[in-house]
């Protein structure tokens, strides 16, 4: 991929907004109250190392953007989402991954689950307290309609699903098989 793209007109024309070398992108998510706020999980180069990658944040509908979340050079960001009753309220995940032509190594000490109470400015990483030992790999995660209820898709030697029931702050294995 060559960036993010923006329509205005219901997808008759498409812009380039940026992030041109961000190459893989994981998920967009906007603002459901503010059309101009978005934000990109940018996974980066599958095949090598760049600093285009992690969670990035557009205040002016893509006039500008911000890396709100980024580790390091291996490691990008491939899921976000929001709280449903509050935006300000984000959780996102990093995966460090490279793919080869022979194979795809996934997981490493880059990855990680993270949340953010502030809109994206800031972010904590989310550890322990349920959650299994790393290293991780691709982190699935979605915020269910009542808020508290947050579910994470996390792959580890102890991976499976996982669910807390208080916004992110304790979590429990729910399912964990790897298939």
């Amino acid at each position: 991929g060559d960036g993010v793209y923006k329509t205005v007109d219901g997808g008759k024309t498409w812009k380039n907004v940026g992030l041109r070398d961000s190459r893989a992108i994981g998920k967009v998510i906007i603002n459901p109250h503010d059309a101009n706020i978005a934000f990109v999980a940018a996974l980066g180069h599958p095949y090598g190392p760049n600093s285009e990658r992690g969670i990035f944040r557009t205040l002016d509908g893509g006039k500008t953007w911000q890396k709100v979340l980024y580790k390091d050079e291996n490691t990008g960001g491939i899921d976000i989402t929001f709280d449903p009753r509050n935006s300000n309220v984000l959780f996102a995940s990093l995966w460090q991954v490279r793919r080869a032509p022979w194979n795809l190594s996934s997981g490493g000490p880059g990855g990680g689950l993270y949340r953010s109470h502030d809109g994206g400015a800031t972010w904590k990483r989310l550890e322990e307290k349920g959650l299994p030992k790393g290293p991780y790999g691709r982190i699935g995660v979605s915020v269910a309609a009542n808020s508290d209820r947050v579910y994470a898709l996390i792959e580890a030697a102890e991976g499976g699903l996982y669910r807390s029931d208080d916004g992110g702050d304790n979590w429990q294995l729910i399912n964990d098989s790897h298939s």
